[in-house]
């Protein structure tokens, strides 16, 4: 994957718009495939090699197809070190939103309060036991735990980054 696949949201926008999912069932499954098959491919090759940046390659096929949890499931169902160590980088990534109960890239879908609040929870249930099995800093676990948290809970928690908004 060369690193001239940076614009992985605006890719995923087009394939959206050329409307893939009403072509004939062939032909959609063939796109939706391809997705499935990317996605996999960039939560598993290893850095640097193209540095896939895995989180970007989701965004690419939620915009694409407009869904979230296919493409959760997809990591969630990966047993691989490099998968884990993608998903350390998507919550280093996406905290700083997550935590402003935003998404973490503009989409032009209008579920995207839905998109939040799937990836948030994905995110608190699946995340920190791959993470702390990969070792993972206790400042971005104490991050991801924040996530889950909603008001006062989030807000005042003597763990709060000092992100300002």
């Amino acid at each position: 994957m060369p690193d001239s696949f940076q614009y992985r949201d605006e890719i995923g926008v087009s394939l959206a718009l050329g409307r893939w999912q009403t072509r004939p069932r062939e032909q959609a499954a063939a796109v939706r495939e391809f997705l499935h098959a990317l996605r996999a491919y960039s939560l598993v090759i290893p850095a640097p090699a193209a540095h896939a940046h895995a989180h970007q390659t989701l965004v690419l096929c939620v915009e694409a197809s407009g869904e979230l949890g296919p493409w959760l499931d997809v990591q969630e169902t990966l047993g691989h070190p490099m998968a884990d160590r993608n998903l350390a980088e998507a919550v280093e990534a996406w905290d700083y939103d997550l935590l402003a109960d935003e998404l973490p890239w503009s989409t032009w879908h209008n579920n995207q309060d839905d998109m939040v609040a799937m990836l948030s929870d994905w995110l608190t249930r699946h995340a920190p036991t791959r993470l702390r099995a990969n070792n993972a800093p206790d400042d971005l676990l104490q991050r991801l735990r924040l996530i889950g948290l909603t008001g006062p809970a989030r807000w005042h928690n003597p763990h709060w980054p000092n992100y300002t908004y």
